[in-house]
């Protein structure tokens, strides 16, 4: 039984990979990872603009790995924000949302007593839909992020820069199933470059989200979500240093327009599994901006 106050070089090891593993249960706030929100795959006429910012306050002690409690006490916490901008436009007979994401933010793991801050890794992409009816309310959209290592301290494990391209891709398929019902289901798989600094190769990341929306008004709605990710899996020169995620996640959200061009958005997400990672709980909010 280890007796020092200093975690070993392969538990720090893990440490980071943790750290980076939280940041990535936030929406596109690392890793290509663009979680999509409730709504987020509804094709808008072409020419509409969205400018979004995100806050998101994720906390973690327990760290699993491999279906086993590692670490009781990682006493992590990440404040976060995004920038996000969307623009809508007609690319044929089809309607597609170049975009761009901005994450930045600090971090602080109290057992590691370690602390990072700054730009995370830049997101560019956007999704083409083959299907956009606002009246019926259905749609089907193809999306592909790309996340550049443009981020600081990439080699520090700070939470928002992971040193290696990724690419991300998602299908989202949304339908109206009366007045006051709507059902979000989205697929998404990510693919990673070798990590840069250390060439640490990582498996592809195979994630599920369904959302169920109640609409209390036009303008207001509630959502139970649930997220499950696989896979995933870290080597370093053929050892293991992250296995492979069998994760559940649960979010509850409130969003409503407090006129046509402002939207507030409160979401609480609480992990209800996790087989490698930390155990995230946090609270997060986003304003909407349309014009």
């Amino acid at each position: 039984m280890r007796t020092s106050n200093q975690p070993s070089k392969p538990f720090r090891v893990r440490l980071c990979s943790a750290a980076l593993a939280a940041a990535g249960l936030f929406g596109g706030s690392a890793q290509a990872d663009v979680r999509p929100d409730p709504g987020d795959y509804t094709g808008l006429p072409a020419g509409t603009n969205l400018a979004l910012v995100y806050a998101q306050f994720p906390r973690a002690d327990k760290v699993y790995a491999n279906g086993n409690k590692v670490v009781d006490n990682l006493d992590l916490s990440v404040n976060a924000g995004i920038l996000r901008y969307v623009h809508f436009m007609k690319l044929g007979d089809y309607i597609i949302d170049p975009q761009i994401i901005m994450p930045f933010g600090s971090q602080k793991i109290g057992l590691s007593d370690s602390k990072a801050s700054g730009i995370g890794d830049v997101i560019f992409g956007g999704t083409l839909w083959t299907i956009a009816d606002l009246a019926r309310g259905e749609h089907l959209g193809w999306s592909v992020f790309f996340t550049a290592p443009t981020g600081s301290d990439k080699n520090q494990g700070f939470a928002l820069s992971n040193n290696r391209w990724a690419t991300d891709l998602q299908v989202g398929y949304i339908r109206k199933l009366s007045n006051k019902w709507t059902v979000d289901l989205i697929g998404e798989t990510e693919f990673y470059q070798d990590q840069r600094d250390t060439k640490s190769q990582k498996d592809p990341l195979l994630q599920a989200h369904g959302h169920l929306r109640y609409h209390l008004s036009d303008a207001t709605y509630l959502a139970a979500t649930y997220r499950h990710a696989w896979g995933a899996k870290e080597t370093l020169h053929g050892a293991e240093i992250a296995g492979a995620k069998n994760n559940g996640t649960a979010m509850l959200t409130w969003a409503s327009f407090v006129d046509k061009q402002w939207q507030v958005q409160l979401q609480y997400v609480h992990d209800l599994k996790v087989e490698e990672g930390p155990k995230i709980s946090g609270l997060q909010a986003r304003l909407l901006y349309v014009y």
